[in-house]
Order: C-alpha cells, then structure tokens, then sequence
C-alpha cells in the first residue's frame, strides 16, 4: 500500500520490518517523533498488523506534514471480512483538538471504501470519549445501536 496524503497529513503504511522493530519496542530510524510517541496501545495495535501480515491493510504512522513529524497512529483490526474492516487510530496529547484524528479517519476511510470488496468501515470508542466520538462523526461515520460498553460506528460510501 502506497503512503495515503491528506490536506495536512501523510499516513505512512509501515513495512513488516517498521512494524516489527515497532513491536519490539524501539522506534523505527527516519522518523521524527513527538514526544509522547508511541501511545498506550502502539504495541497492541501493530501486534493486530504482524498477526494478519496484510500490509494493505496494516498499521499506519499519522505523520504531520508541516513538520514530519509522527503525532499518532491508524489502522486496520485485519484484512476485509464480509465487506467490512474495522479502524483503530490514536493522536498525541498535544496534537489532540486540531482535527488530526477526523482527517486520518476520514482518509484511510476513503481509501477503504475504494477497495474491491470494501463496502463498510467500522470503528468503535468507549462511550465516555466524547473527542473520539466527535472525530468519527466528522470523518461521516454514523452511530450503530449505543452499547453500554462501547459505542459502534460505521461508514459506508456515498
């Protein structure tokens, strides 16, 4: 999968070789970072990527292209299932707020829903994270049926 570029971003699609060293804990060479990068779940979310080892549908640097540097994360849970795939992302503390997270969303989305086979996307949110929720809707997700412990969205094309 080639590098996806939004208004403001690049969403660089790592290789298996970045997402291994990732993995193991040490940041890949050739990147600058931001400070509070990597996140919580960057472990967790790369792991989903070197299990399934589809890079199309893999694990993504949010890179800002005003300063190159990697202020989050988005990607793939696994490859099309059903006609469906289901996005996970995460944004740097002091990146949060600017629209960063709508405008990966939105990007990788669009890339999705223009795949063969690709006619959903999906994402999920703890109900409490009212920035998250705000970012999958002006990414033009809509809101499945409310659960008590996570809240589902879906987008579709058109």
């Amino acid at each position: 999968m080639p590098d996806l570029e939004t208004r403001r971003l690049r969403l660089h699609a790592l290789t298996e070789e970045e997402a291994e060293v990732l993995h193991a804990g040490v940041l890949p060479v050739g990147w600058s970072y931001d400070d509070d990068y990597p996140l919580p779940d960057t472990k967790d979310g790369v792991g989903l990527y070197l299990r399934h080892g589809e890079r199309d549908y893999g694990f993504h640097f949010v890179v800002r292209r005003e300063d190159e540097r990697v202020i989050g994360e988005i990607g793939f849970v696994a490859p099309p299932r059903g006609g469906a795939v289901t996005l996970g992302y995460a944004i740097v503390p002091s990146a949060r707020r600017q629209g960063y997270a709508t405008e990966a969303i939105a990007g990788l989305a669009e890339w999705s829903l223009a795949q063969p086979g690709v006619g959903v996307v999906r994402a999920q949110t703890l109900p409490d994270n009212e920035a998250s929720i705000r970012a999958l809707l002006s990414a033009g997700f809509e809101e499945e049926e409310p659960g008590s412990k996570v809240r589902r969205f879906v987008r579709t094309p058109g």
